[in-house]
């Protein structure tokens, strides 16, 4: 019984890192856009959409 659980959390564990780790490449806009720089529209989206993103998350002073 407890090795079925510990295996559980690992598997558990490994599906949240990776899930980490994707959020973490989506939000790194400075990779993102060196990656686009061939394509200047691409890099300009991706641009707009991490200061969209920014805007939207900063915590606003009330």
């Amino acid at each position: 019984m407890t090795s079925d659980l510990e295996a559980e959390i690992a598997e558990t564990r490994e599906h949240l890192g990776e899930t980490v780790d994707a959020l973490a490449a989506k939000l790194d806009v400075k990779a993102r856009a060196k990656d686009a720089d061939k394509r200047p529209l691409a890099a300009a989206l991706i641009v707009a959409a991490g200061l969209t993103a920014a805007a939207l998350l900063w915590p606003r002073g009330r």
